[in-house]
This record gives C-alpha cells, structure tokens and sequence, in this order.
C-alpha cells in the first residue's frame, strides 16, 4: 500500500495504517503501569504523596502536549533521516547508542522484576534464570510479527489485565479499611526524602516519549493527542486507587516494610469460588510485560538496523541480534544480578532515574529542536519578503 511505502521499512517496521486512538491509549497506559504500580505504594507511604502523584499527572500531561505537537508540525525530525538532518551523523549515531542502551536496560529490568516476583510468590524451587530466558522467547514469538501488529497487541494486553484492578475494589468498602491513614494530606513538615519519591513518581508516568521513534504516517496528531490524555489520566487514577487502597489496609508504618504490597494483597481477596488467586493473577501479568518488552525488542533491532545501516539493513538480522542481546543480558542478570536482592534494588532504582531522564529530556528536546526549526524557517523566508 502507500502507507507501507512511506512508513518505516519493509518487514519487521512497515506499517499500513495509522494507529487507532485504543491502540495509542492502551500502550501508553501499559508502558506507564506495568511495573511501578507494583511497588510504588510502599515507595510513597505517606498520605501527602497523593499530592506528589497528581503534580506528576499534571507535569506528565506538559509532556503529552509537546508529545502531540512533535507529530503535528512537519519540522519536527520524524524518524531516523529526520534525525540525521538535524543532529548530525555523529550526534545521531551517539543518540542512537543511548537508546538502544536504554531500551536493552529497560527490557531485563521489567522482565526480571516479574520472574522475581512469580519466583519468590508462585514457584520459589523455579529457576529463575530459565524462566526468564522462557519469558524472553514469549517476548521475541510476538516481536516477529512486526511493529504494527505488535502495538496493535496493545488492546489484548489491556483487556488482559485490566480486570484484575476490580478485584481490588471490595478493599475500599471493607470494615478493616482505615481511612484515618489518609490524614493528615497536609502535614506541618513534609517527610524526608519528598523529592526522591516525586523522582519515582515521574518516573512512573514515563513511556509515552518511546512513541517519538514511530514515523509521523503511523500516527494521526490529534488521535494522538486524546489517546495520551486519557492514558494519563487511568494511569493517575490508577495509582492513587491502588495507594489509598494500600495505604488505608496496611498504614503508613506497615506499608513501607511491603516490598510488593499489591501483590500481597492478592492473598487477602476472598472469592466464593476460588482460591490461591495469586495462582491466576500473577500470570495474567504476564500479558502486559511480554508485550512492553516486545516493543522494546524491536526499538532494539531498529536501533541496531540504524548503527549498522547498509551491513545489516537487509532481512531480520538486527532483530535477531537484538534478541541475542538481550538473551545475553538475561542470563548474566540471572545469574549475578538477580540473586542479590541489594543488586536488584540498585537496579530498579537505576531504571526509575533512566525513565525519568528519557521522560524529561526527549519530549523537551524534540519539541525545541521542532520550534528552532520553525524559527529558522519563518526567519528566512521573513528575510527574503523583505529584500
């Protein structure tokens, strides 16, 4: 078709048709939620935190505007020559570099933090770095499929998950509910370590920035524009719903000794007709982390087809050498990261300070590269009027 001619490359990155407003808010919303939802309660603690998640709401929602506004003006660079043009090759080549880093980190961070959590909750005699590289090849089975096919997954990843948040619900009408575990929302002196936790919160609103990688035919600005506003807005809802409900079950003491208290949740919600619901809920996860790390496998190989350019342009040679990657860092995570618990936790902080640097910087920067261009347009053709 037209579109596939213009948009990407053929083959692993061709796209046909713009993407819907579902698939755009639903990638968000699970870029955003797949794994900071899981810890961020016991990172927050205090009810004044509630204010720290609608400030990042509303400084995430500065981001999606300027998000929209990269694809609606046709300065902005629009894929990798697009870049090129305006960066440079070397510029472009070391920005290149970073993400491809960033998206290699990104990917075993989330992938080992839930083969942690199904290792220490489900199957403690499990291998975890077996399971991994398993959960690895879930991941690579619907990458191959192509970029568009893999975003549009977006829709099941959302529907396959989402109905676990409703389990949560009864949590908020219980009798053993304190809701004097929300006051006082305006303390005398605000907690220590307040603007570390606002550091996380950011971080947990990041995401959307990794659309800035798709060609500007893939995606239609003001679908864009209402998809990201309303992923942002679940996201938020999302996060307060789960805090408060953490907050007023476990209080602020207890709750800061929860390493997962989400997921310990799960063993206090009673279904007439079923037990063990960790046993189906904690899978369901599952759908959601081998679909973002799906995504990321390809922003790797394109990454790679870039570096490389002409040597490995052809076929599927950067996807499959990004899935050797990535292979590769899955097992070394395995084996010497992983199994430290201080290790890990010093890795998922690295990843909150990563995603708030590519939350911060690649929306802001994209969209003054697009303003400068636009300057520097209307000034010359403001010169040649004049002459």
């Amino acid at each position: 078709t037209v579109m596939a001619s213009r948009v990407g490359s053929a083959g692993l990155f061709s796209i046909s048709a713009p993407f819907g407003f579902l698939s755009l808010a639903f990638w968000a919303n699970r870029m955003q939620t797949l794994y900071y939802l899981l810890y961020l309660p016991s990172m927050l603690a205090e009810p004044v935190t509630i204010g720290l998640i609608l400030l990042a709401a509303g400084c995430s929602h500065l981001n999606i505007l300027m998000i929209a506004r990269c694809f609606a003006w046709k300065e902005t660079p629009g894929g990798y020559l697009g870049i090129v043009r305006t960066l440079g090759t070397a510029v472009s080549f070391l920005f290149l570099l970073a993400g491809l880093f960033a998206v290699l980190m990104k990917g075993i961070v989330l992938m080992m933090g839930y083969v942690d959590i199904v290792h220490h909750i489900l199957f403690p005699a499990l291998h975890a770095t077996l399971f991994g590289i398993l959960l690895l090849c879930a991941c690579v089975y619907l990458a191959r499929l192509g970029m568009e096919k893999t975003i549009r997954f977006a829709i099941v990843a959302f529907v396959g998950t989402i109905w676990v948040t409703f389990l949560y619900v009864p949590f908020a009408f219980s009798p053993a509910a304190e809701y004097r575990h929300l006051l006082p929302l305006l303390p005398e002196h605000m907690p220590q370590g307040i603007w570390q936790a606002f550091l996380t919160v950011w971080a947990a609103f990041s995401g959307p920035e990794y659309m800035l990688a798709l060609p500007k035919e893939a995606v239609d600005a003001k679908k864009l524009k209402t998809a990201l506003i309303a992923a942002n807005a679940f996201t938020a809802f999302e996060y307060i719903f789960f805090f408060v409900i953490c907050l007023t079950f476990y209080g602020s003491d207890y709750l800061q000794r929860q390493d997962l208290p989400i997921v310990d949740l799960i063993r206090y919600i009673q279904l007439p007709f079923a037990e063990r619901l960790e046993m189906i809920l904690i899978p369901a996860y599952a759908i959601s982390v081998v679909y973002v790390v799906a995504i990321l496998l390809l922003y790797a190989a394109g990454a790679i087809q870039c570096l490389a350019r002409s040597r490995l342009s052809e076929g599927r040679a950067p996807f499959w050498l990004a899935f050797l990657m990535m292979l590769l860092l899955t097992w070394m995570a395995g084996r010497w990261i992983w199994p430290d618990e201080w290790k890990a936790k010093e890795w998922i902080t690295w990843l909150s300070w990563l995603d708030a640097s590519t939350y911060t910087v690649l929306p802001f920067g994209f969209f003054l590269l697009g303003w400068i261009t636009i300057r520097r347009k209307w000034r010359v053709r403001h010169a040649g009027g004049s002459s």
